[in-house]
C-alpha cells in the first residue's frame, strides 16, 4: 500500500497526459484552444534553458513570499488576541468577518489605484488574501486548548506568555499549519491575479502576454509552472509540520500503521 501511494500521483499526471496526448493528437483539438503537450513542455524547457521562465517565476515567487509571511503574521497575532482576550474578540470579531467577506480579487483594482504598477500592489493583495484562512484556523487552534491545563498552569504561577508559549501554541500548532498550507494556495493566486491587473513581470504578465497572441503553449507553460511551485510549497510546509509537531501523527502515518 505504501509502494502505491508512492506511486499514485505518477499515475494520475500519466493518464492526464495521455488524454491530453488524445485530445490534441486523435481528437483534433484545435491548437488555439489546446496546445500540444509535447510543443508545451519543449516551450517550458527552451523558457527554462533561457531563463526567462525562471525570472517570471522568481517575481511571481518572491511577491507571494512577502505578502504570505506579512498576511500570515497578522493573522497569527490578531488571533492570539482575540483567543487570549475576550474584549478584543468582541471589538474585532465582526469587522474580522466583514472583510472575509468581500472577495479579495474585487480589491486588485482598488490596490492598483492606491498603490500603482509593480511588486508592491502583488504583495498587499497577498497579505490581504492570506489573512483569514491562517486567522481562523490559529483562532480555533488557541480556542480548542485543555482549560484544565491552563488551569493548572496558572496555580503554578505561570503568567500569560509562559501559558501562551507553553500550552496554547503547542495546541495550536497543528491548526495554524493547516492554515498556513491553505494560504499557499490563495498567495499564489493573489500575486497571478495582481500581475494580470497591474504587473510587470511574473508569470501572470507572461500569461496574459500570450494570451493575446493565442499562444497557448506559453500559457499552459505557465499553468504548469505555477502547479510545480504551489505543489514544492506545500510539500516544504508539511516537511516542516512533521519536523515542528512531532507529537501529531498525520493522516498517511496512521494509515501505513493500520
Amino acid at each position: 500500500m505504501k509502494s502505491l501511494r508512492s506511486v499514485a500521483p505518477f499515475i494520475t499526471v500519466g493518464i492526464v497526459l495521455a488524454v491530453w496526448l488524445l485530445a490534441t493528437r486523435v481528437f483534433g483539438a484545435p491548437a488555439m484552444l489546446l496546445p500540444d503537450p509535447v510543443v508545451t513542455l519543449q516551450g517550458l524547457w527552451a523558457g527554462v534553458r533561457s531563463g526567462d521562465i525562471l525570472l517570471d517565476a522568481w517575481a511571481t515567487v518572491s511577491a507571494a513570499a512577502i505578502g504570505y509571511a506579512i498576511g500570515a503574521s497578522i493573522a497569527f497575532i490578531l488571533a492570539a488576541a482575540m483567543a487570549l482576550w475576550r474584549p478584543v474578540e468582541r471589538l474585532l470579531v465582526v469587522p474580522v468577518m466583514a472583510f472575509q467577506s468581500i472577495p479579495k480579487v474585487a480589491l486588485a483594482p482598488l490596490i492598483y489605484i492606491w498603490i500603482g504598477f509593480g511588486m508592491r500592489s502583488s504583495v498587499a493583495l497577498v497579505a490581504l488574501a492570506c489573512i483569514y484562512p491562517v486567522f481562523v484556523n490559529s483562532f480555533i487552534g488557541f480556542r480548542s486548548v485543555d482549560p484544565g491545563l491552563v488551569d493548572l498552569y496558572r496555580a503554578s504561577g505561570a503568567g500569560p506568555l509562559r501559558i501562551l508559549a507553553s500550552v496554547r501554541l503547542p495546541s495550536a500548532a497543528p491548526q495554524v499549519f493547516v492554515g498556513l498550507e491553505v494560504s499557499v494556495v490563495f498567495a499564489l493566486l493573489a500575486s497571478v491575479v495582481m500581475e494580470l491587473v497591474a504587473g510587470e513581470r511574473g508569470l501572470g504578465v507572461r500569461i496574459q502576454t500570450a494570451s493575446t497572441t493565442l499562444d497557448m503553449a506559453t500559457v499552459f507553460g505557465a499553468v504548469i509552472t505555477l502547479a510545480v511551485i504551489g505543489l514544492a510549497a506545500s510539500a516544504g510546509l508539511r516537511a516542516l509540520r512533521r519536523r515542528l509537531v512531532f507529537w501529531q501523527r498525520d493522516e498517511s502515518m496512521v494509515e501505513a500503521t493500520a
